[in-house]
């Protein structure tokens, strides 16, 4: 795949959407000051510099934009457009990708910066420390748990990761979770998966597999969310 970052970052489609999510980060600071802020967070926060391949910089301008609310966006080659859905800025991003191709770090580095600017609050969770915590937390904490992961600003890491839960039997903690964000469009929701390793990079096959927190939450996620997709190999080998 060949991406022309030029042409992504100065020529926005004439896709337009009446924003009304609230963007969280400002839409005045130009998007090469904001790269450039991602650079030296990145090297900050993880210790070495950011391995700028091709992917990786379009998806963070891809990121720019989304948390700016600009069209830009939807210049990106990185999106999806799952059958008979559309992309849009009022919607949540799905980021699907192999194991270690820079995702969560990225997110990690976009959180620092936004909760730094003192505009917004994005929270980030892993799907598998949420089941962890929903099983062990007393039953008078469990109405603030619910609430932080139901309310607000949330990047949701490694999606379908994360076992049943188990308390007072088996449940799907996230079938509740992404319904109940669903219902709130002001909400960001921000979204990390991998590809099914017996399917590598099939992203349909991927999406799909989100049906396993049932009928109506997928309907939902196919109408509320735009999908990124990676191809990139991974960084940890």
């Amino acid at each position: 795949m060949v991406l022309n970052i030029n042409n992504f970052v100065n020529n926005p489609k004439g896709n337009l959407t009446t924003i009304e999510r609230k963007p969280l980060l400002n839409q005045r600071i130009d998007s090469k000051e904001l790269y450039s802020l991602f650079q030296a967070k990145f090297l900050e926060i993880e210790g070495r510099n950011f391995f700028c391949t091709e992917e990786n910089k379009a998806l963070v301008f891809t990121l720019i934009y989304f948390f700016q609310k600009k069209e830009n966006f939807y210049n990106s080659s990185l999106l999806f457009e799952y059958p008979n859905t559309k992309i849009d800025l009022n919607k949540g991003l799905v980021i699907v990708g192999g194991f270690g191709c820079g995702k969560t770090s990225i997110l990690r580095v976009f959180q620092q910066i936004i909760n730094g600017s003192n505009q917004v609050n994005l929270k980030f969770t892993t799907t598998v420390n949420a089941v962890s915590k929903f099983e062990s937390i007393e039953d008078e904490n469990m109405y603030d748990f619910k609430e932080s992961l139901n309310k607000g600003h949330l990047i949701i890491d490694d999606i379908l990761a994360e076992k049943q839960a188990s308390r007072f039997g088996k449940s799907e903690l996230f079938e509740e979770v992404l319904f109940q964000r669903l219902e709130n469009k002001k909400m960001n929701t921000i979204i990390t998966m991998n590809y099914d390793s017996e399917y590598p990079n099939n992203i349909e096959h991927a999406i799909n597999k989100l049906s396993r927190y049932g009928g109506r939450v997928f309907d939902r996620i196919l109408g509320n969310f735009n999908f990124i997709e990676l191809h990139g190999k991974s960084f940890r080998i």
